[in-house]
């Protein structure tokens, strides 16, 4: 499997970038929204590059997370504010517990996560989970964009929690990006 990392210098837009990475792959679920998301690239060099990239255009369920929240005094506040960020992301992809191909007990560990009441591993595989009940929901697998990835570990190691994050960072990033079979 094939990961990309862009990386670049504070402050040039990171956020920026990956939330328009999310509206030139999102599917919505919505034509219209996909139409409204593809117009916002008209008249820009990437619709000039052709099929290559335009038919990627609107086709695949996106996971964006940002972890900037994360620069907290302690590992409880800002484990915290991980799992705040995946549930938001939880919460936003909603609308698909309504889909019968998620079984039950999917159904309820989703809504766990997205309530902030699941357990710790629950957490740190909660990204491979979510890619799973999204490929589930539409047979198409996930695009996945993380936006200030080294926030928490940078923080933790200044701060004296660096092994106790390292540990919960590598458990969500191995199995989000390694061994996740649902990755696009």
């Amino acid at each position: 499997m094939k990961v990309n990392l862009f990386t670049s210098a504070r402050p040039f837009g990171n956020t920026q970038n990956n939330n328009k990475l999310t509206n030139i792959y999102e599917d919505t679920g919505d034509i219209k929204k996909n139409e409204e998301h593809k117009s916002l690239f008209q008249g820009l060099k990437i619709m000039e590059q052709g099929e290559i990239y335009t038919e990627h255009m609107g086709n695949y369920p996106v996971i964006n997370l940002t972890f900037k929240s994360a620069k907290q005094p302690g590992f409880e506040s800002a484990y915290s504010k991980l799992r705040k960020a995946i549930a938001d992301e939880f919460q936003r992809h909603q609308y698909i517990l309504s889909y019968e191909k998620i079984n039950e007990g999917d159904k309820k560990l989703f809504q766990k996560i997205a309530d902030r009441k699941a357990e710790y591993d629950d957490y740190s595989g909660a990204l491979e989970f979510l890619s799973k009940c999204l490929y589930q929901a539409t047979e198409k697998k996930t695009v996945i964009l993380i936006d200030e990835y080294d926030v928490p570990l940078e923080n933790a190691y200044f701060r004296g929690f660096y092994e106790e994050m390292v540990d919960f960072i590598r458990s969500v990033f191995e199995s989000a990006l390694k061994t996740n079979e649902y990755l696009q």
